[in-house]
């Protein structure tokens, strides 16, 4: 912009001052008609001879002038690097199968009793990715929350109202489906998926979604770690997720990161941030997860879990009891697999299938490494009451051994609710 700035300065400076000697010339020659000129004649043709020749000088040297009015096109590939190049084709490519995402929810409207009426009223924004070509679409499960429609923007500008087929709320994952109006099947772009076990820490990473309610905004930054656990908005712990800096911010959510081969690896999910705008800490979901989670849900509506059917107690209890690491089991649901298997209000696990827990997320994680009807090894610690005598109705007094012992649980199912 600056050197176009530039030459077109130079140029009109140029054509100016041809033009305005032109009129100068003109007028001079119009007042000296009839007047005698103080130049001899022969001197005054040799002038006009340097001075014709100085012009035809300076044009060959200037080159041909341009019409300002009418500028040269300035191609983007002209000043595109190779690096650049890539980013913009891999935005290009991808950006047609990335949506915008709007959850409506009904609220009561009016100023009075008689006038109170129920209306749909904008509840939220996200950003999702086409799925597959019979209309799936892949968001976080917290921007379909509590929402009562949802309606689904293409590229194009084309909305559709969209269905929801089912979600996850421990892993932030839901589906949602859309009919799009004939003639227009082209929208559904399926974005390519990527594998996420294989990351390294320092590969650079493409965000795009619809920050603010900005829609097909692109970001790039690099993995800044992986294997990091967040927690979902259903309060279960999210294994595996990817750390990045990459700009993610209100309205990222749902939509896809990115590799430089413009492959999916991870949804964009949430930020820790004191503002909350883009601080440069950025969580996204691995595609692997996000992949389960999708297949479980298309086949049964739902993502099928299994569960022990314990409520653990927090971290760090187990050591303050008996002074070893490990999930304190703080209670049991009704019908729990870990109820009919014979654990116990009190029991302290401390391995599941052979691996340690230091924390209460290490169980979460032994169980996504299963499916309901597996049977699982779990290793505990069960206190015991040591004869002898101690105080009556003084609970600190009694003396306690604790043991350890073996249990196997087959594990049961936590269904979630279907989609509607």
């Amino acid at each position: 912009m600056a050197s176009a700035k530039s030459s077109s300065r130079g140029l009109l400076l140029r054509r100016g001052g041809s033009d305005d000697g032109a009129g100068r010339g003109d007028a001079s020659s119009g007042a000296a008609s009839g007047a005698r000129s103080a130049w001899p004649h022969d001197l005054q043709s040799a002038a006009r001879g340097v001075v014709s020749f100085a012009c035809a000088a300076l044009l060959a040297f200037a080159g041909p002038v341009q019409d300002l009015r009418s500028p040269l096109p300035a191609f983007a590939e002209d000043v595109l690097n190779a690096e650049e190049r890539v980013t913009v084709s891999l935005f290009e490519q991808n950006t047609p199968g990335v949506v915008f995402i709007t959850s409506e929810a009904f609220e009561m409207q009016g100023v009075n009793d008689q006038s109170m009426r129920m209306e749909l009223v904008p509840q939220g924004s996200g950003s999702g990715w086409v799925f597959d070509l019979e209309g799936h679409i892949v968001t976080n499960y917290h921007v379909i929350q509590n929402s009562n429609a949802l309606m689904v923007r293409f590229i194009d500008g084309t909305e559709v109202q969209a269905k929801v087929i089912g979600g996850d709320p421990g892993s932030d994952v839901a589906v949602l489906k859309v009919e799009l109006p004939k003639g227009k099947p082209g929208l559904l772009r399926p974005l390519i998926k990527g594998d996420s076990s294989g990351l390294r820490v320092g590969q650079e990473v493409y965000a795009i979604g619809n920050p603010f309610g900005l829609d097909h905004t692109l970001t790039k930054g690099v993995v800044s770690g992986v294997g990091r656990t967040i927690m979902s908005f259903g309060g279960r712990p999210i294994q595996g997720a990817i750390q990045t800096d990459a700009s993610i911010n209100p309205g990222n959510s749902g939509g896809p990161l990115l590799n430089s081969a413009g492959k999916v690896i991870g949804m964009n999910t949430v930020i820790i941030s004191p503002t909350g705008a883009s601080a440069g800490v950025g969580f996204a979901i691995p595609s692997d997860t996000v992949s389960a989670r999708v297949a479980s849900i298309l086949k049964f509506g739902y993502v099928k879990r299994p569960s022990l059917g314990l409520y653990l107690g927090g971290d760090g209890l187990a050591q303050r009891v008996v002074g070893r690491d490990g999930a304190l089991i703080a209670g049991l649901q009704r019908g729990s697999a870990g109820g009919r298997s014979g654990l116990r209000v009190g029991d302290i696990i401390t391995t599941v299938d052979s691996k340690p827990v230091k924390r209460v997320n290490d169980v979460f994680k032994a169980l996504d490494e299963h499916e309901p009807g597996d049977v699982l090894k779990v290793q505990l610690l069960r206190a015991t009451e040591v004869a002898g005598d101690y105080n009556e109705g003084d609970a600190e007094s009694v003396p306690v051994t604790y043991s350890e012992l073996e249990v196997s649980v087959r594990l049961g199912e936590v269904a979630q609710e279907p989609g509607r």
